[in-house]
């Protein structure tokens, strides 16, 4: 894996994928394997130390760096230790860095070592605080290792924690709703992602063809108006935080910026020779390469809108490039959600009314 061509240096964020899992959930889709020894994740590292070495003249000026998977936090201490060191020259002062972890493999030392070397985001995957349920979707912590974790990471110096919740799990109801915004009223986590499980057909549950309970509409609608009751902001569709602690690392992917993905399966956006590309890691855990999937004008703009509408401030001209250019583009395909008062003018952009953002698939559909 090298990487010949030099990428322009506004990348703003690293995203590092970490596959490896103790189990897997029944709903995931992301690249993962279950780990089988230590060995198989230190041989992982090295080809991913590679790899960040390829990219070190693009990542001088990082904002953010988010470690993701999988399960990051299933590596033992000398793998962690490792993964940390790698990505350590290119931690600055006041850089977001995240690392997702789960509670069953979170240990003191761990988090010890997280803070040791610049990680100051944890992203805690807990999906629900109902024990039954976690049973069904495949989880191996109980409802009192995310309380054990967040308690010890507190004590420990992290002021910026983060959820992953989920709604519309099979046989979920309100009343499991209502006790996972209990838990978030006793525990005040930071900032809060609480996605509606989605069936992607790589996932156990999506092989199986399983069909959604039609509870969507209306778990959204309990959740929003209990975290704003919690004092909670939403600024994105899935997507709130408590005292302004937005995820800035995802903000660089709705607001239009280039970043870069390592690892298996990690995706990323960048310019070379003045041409834009999606890129894609392919393979598997032992090689992988580097797709690059060059972007039309037509398809960059739809993605500047299609990310940019997910936020309820909407696309902000001065900060998501060509925003504005985006919105010219597609502008007698938007006018009749301009008139329908879907979408309206903001001071410096535009954005979906509450109405609009309520069906804002369909007004993505008009432009695709």
């Amino acid at each position: 894996m090298t990487n010949d061509e030099l990428i322009t240096k506004d990348v703003k964020s690293l995203y590092v994928h970490i596959p490896f899992c103790d189990s897997i959930c029944f709903f995931c889709d992301f690249v993962k394997v279950k780990k089988t020894s230590d060995e198989q994740v230190w041989q992982y590292l090295e080809k991913l130390e590679q790899e960040i070495e390829s990219y070190r003249d693009d990542l001088g000026n990082l904002e953010t760096i988010y470690i993701g998977g999988g399960t990051p936090s299933c590596l033992n201490e000398e793998c962690t230790l490792k993964m940390l060191q790698i990505l350590h020259p290119f931690v600055k002062e006041n850089i977001e860095y995240t690392i997702e972890i789960n509670p069953e493999k979170v240990s003191e030392n761990k988090l010890e070592l997280y803070k040791k070397f610049g990680v100051n985001r944890l992203s805690i995957g807990i999906q629900t605080f109902s024990n039954p349920l976690l049973k069904k979707i495949g989880r191996i912590h109980d409802n009192l290792e995310p309380i054990r974790v967040i308690e010890l990471a507190r004590k420990i110096g992290f002021e910026n924690i983060s959820i992953d919740l989920i709604y519309n799990l099979f046989e979920q109801n309100k009343d499991d709703i209502l006790v996972d915004i209990e838990k978030i009223k006793e525990l005040k986590p930071d900032h809060i992602s609480w996605y509606s499980l989605i069936l992607k057909e790589n996932s156990i549950w999506g092989k199986l063809k399983k069909k959604l309970p039609e509870n969507d509409e209306y778990f959204d609608e309990i959740i929003n108006s209990k975290l704003i009751e919690l004092g909670y902001c939403r600024y994105e569709v899935s997507n709130y935080s408590l005292n302004n602690k937005i995820s800035l690392h995802n903000l660089s992917y709705w607001n239009n910026q280039r970043f870069i993905g390592v690892g298996i399966g990690a995706a990323g956006f960048i310019e070379m020779n003045n041409n834009l590309y999606l890129t894609k890691n392919e393979g598997n855990i032992n090689h992988w390469e580097r797709i690059d999937q060059l972007l039309s004008q037509k398809e960059y703009y739809f993605q500047i809108i299609m990310m940019g509408l997910r936020l309820v401030d909407g696309i902000d001209f001065s900060k998501v490039r060509d925003g504005a250019l985006a919105l010219d583009y597609f502008q007698s395909e938007l006018k009749i959600h301009f008139e329908n008062k879907l979408l309206e003018l903001t001071d410096n952009g535009f954005k979906c009314t509450p109405r609009g953002y309520e069906i804002m698939d369909n007004i993505l559909l008009d432009i695709i």
